[in-house]
C-alpha cells in the first residue's frame, strides 16, 4: 500500500539547510576513528529532543550514527518516539511509534534513504489537509509505516491481525449559489402630462 499523503506538497525545503540540534538528560558517544570502518555514534538517554528548522523527533533515548566527517546520518529513537513537520503550505505531520528509524535529509538526491522515517509499533501518521480548518486530518495506522519527507509519499504494512487503517478527509464542498432574487414586476409607463393650450 503507498500513499501519496499531500499531492505535490513536501516538507519544508529550507529545513535541510539548518542545523541538527539534540538535547537529552545525558549523552555518550564516540567519534569515527581515522581510517577505521566502524560509523561514530552517540547514544542520548532523557527526554531526547533532535530538532532542525520545523522538524521535531522527540523519545525516551535516542541512538545517532556518524559519517567519517562525523555528520549525523541516522537517528534510532527508541520509547514513546514522535516526530512532527511542516510542508511547504505550513501544514503539519505528525507521527508516533514505539520506534522511529529516521535518515536526515541532506538533500543527496542520489541517498533514497534521505529524508525517510521508519514508523514501527503502533505507528500512527496523520497529515493537517486545509489550512483553514486544522482538525481536519488524513491518518494512517500500522505496525510500520515509512514516510518519506522528501516526496511526502508513504508505506504501510501490517504484520498481526489488525489490518492498516486509513482515513481520508472529504474534499471541501464551495458554498451553494443563493437562490436568484425573483424579478420585480416591470413599473408602468408615466401617464403624459396634460397640454394646456395657449389663450
Amino acid at each position: 500500500m503507498a500513499l501519496l499523503a499531500s499531492g505535490t506538497v513536501v516538507a519544508k525545503q529550507s529545513d535541510r539547510q539548518q542545523p541538527i540540534n539534540v538535547t537529552s538528560t545525558s549523552f555518550d558517544g564516540t567519534q569515527q576513528q581515522p581510517n577505521g570502518k566502524t560509523p561514530g555514534h552517540v547514544i542520548w538517554t532523557g527526554k531526547v529532543v533532535l530538532t532542525q528548522g520545523t522538524l521535531t523527533v522527540t523519545g525516551n533515548k535516542a541512538t545517532g550514527y556518524l559519517d567519517g566527517d562525523n555528520q549525523l546520518t541516522r537517528v534510532v529513537v527508541d520509547g514513546n518516539a514522535t516526530m512532527k513537520q511542516q510542508d511547504e503550505q505550513n501544514l503539519w505531520m505528525r507521527g508516533n511509534a514505539d520506534n522511529i528509524d529516521y535518515t536526515p535529509d541532506n538533500g543527496d538526491a542520489k541517498n533514497s534513504s534521505s529524508g525517510v522515517a521508519v514508523l514501527t509499533g503502533h505507528a500512527h501518521v496523520e497529515k493537517e489537509v486545509d489550512p483553514a480548518d486544522r482538525k481536519k486530518l488524513n491518518q494512517s495506522n500500522g505496525d510500520k509505516l515509512t514516510y518519506n519527507t522528501t516526496s511526502s509519499t508513504m508505506t504501510g504494512e501490517s504484520n498481526g491481525s489488525a489490518p492498516v487503517h486509513m482515513i481520508f478527509q472529504p474534499k471541501q464542498q464551495p458554498a451553494a449559489a443563493p437562490g436568484a432574487a425573483p424579478a420585480k414586476p416591470a413599473t408602468p409607463p408615466a401617464a403624459p402630462a396634460p397640454q394646456t393650450k395657449k389663450p
